[in-house]
């Protein structure tokens, strides 16, 4: 992106929605979902009313809508049926309240933000926390900034004290490293890294050490951080556009060349069955990543 401008580049919306260019492309000449302006040389450009509205399309395709329903609904549409997906509502007893929540974050105010999250971390620990507060109160500040009702650096401040909540949460972990190794890799988009750093903090508790670093990698750093350090279980964030075909074949080839234990597959919204050999499975929640963990302890 430009500086001091409010534009973005195809790479720059591969990065936000984990859609890869050619997808992008195809679904403007196929589909006429975005109108990128180009530049003398012929690069596209695309306002932020294009990225939101890529994000919307992102939102529901992974969620199981295919793209040529998408292409037929206006943009009044797209919100409505974003909407309709969870974006974090008040629990039962009433004390999650995501407008609250999401106001005292207007302020950018990081020191009144955390102390707030802080008191569902003390009540409920930080797994419950996370599937009932955190992760809600991410989609809702998605939905939010999509509708325009927040500013984008307000949504990423939301997101960026999560993670260090997170992070945080996870240094303090002082399990026995004694299950086994694991690895969380990010080959798909960024916005998943909170899940990624969740994930890692529910291994660490249950004993595992776990290599992860932030950012996308590639299928090559995959083999690299396992030539140095050996692991037996692997959690990996896929483009939601790459076809399930294509990616039950490469966990079935790194589950045999790696000798893998387990793999886990994130990025998938059809995660019915096993994918290869019982030993690969696809969640699309911060539970099934729960469950998912607590399902590793059988393997020792």
């Amino acid at each position: 992106m430009n500086a001091g401008s409010r534009t973005y580049s195809i790479k720059d919306l591969e990065n936000f929605c984990g859609i890869k260019a050619h997808t992008i492309r195809m679904w403007e000449k196929r589909y006429g979902i975005l109108t990128p302006e180009r530049s003398d040389s012929n690069i596209r450009h695309y306002t932020e009313e294009e990225l939101k509205k890529l994000i919307t399309v992102s939102i529901l395709n992974r969620n199981g809508m295919k793209i040529s329903k998408i292409a037929r609904l206006n943009d009044g549409e797209l919100l409505r049926e974003v909407l309709k997906n969870g974006t974090g509502d008040e629990t039962s007893d009433g004390t999650f309240r995501p407008g609250e929540l999401i106001m005292s974050a207007l302020r950018f105010s990081e020191e009144e933000f955390r102390e707030k999250l802080g008191y569902f971390i003390r009540e409920k620990g930080l797994t419950e926390a996370y599937l009932q507060v955190l992760h809600p109160l991410m989609q809702k500040a998605r939905v939010l900034w999509l509708t325009d009702c927040i500013s984008k650096p307000q949504e990423q401040f939301i997101r960026h004290v999560i993670r260090t909540i997170l992070i945080s949460e996870e240094i303090s972990v002082n399990n026995k490293l004694s299950v086994g190794i694991a690895a969380v890799i990010n080959l798909g988009d960024t916005e998943i890294e909170n899940n990624l750093v969740f994930l890692k903090y529910l291994l660490r508790k249950r004993g595992f050490d776990v290599v992860y670093t932030e950012g996308t990698l590639s299928t090559d750093d995959i083999r690299g951080i396992h030539s140095v350090r050996p692991f037996s279980v692997l959690a990996v964030n896929l483009p939601a556009s790459e076809p399930d075909e294509e990616v039950r074949a490469f966990c079935n080839l790194l589950a045999k060349e790696l000798d893998l234990k387990r793999v886990l597959v994130l990025g998938r919204y059809d995660t019915n069955g096993l994918w290869s050999n019982g030993r690969t499975e696809a969640v699309c929640s911060p539970a099934g990543l729960t469950e998912w963990a607590d399902s590793l302890l059988k393997i020792r």
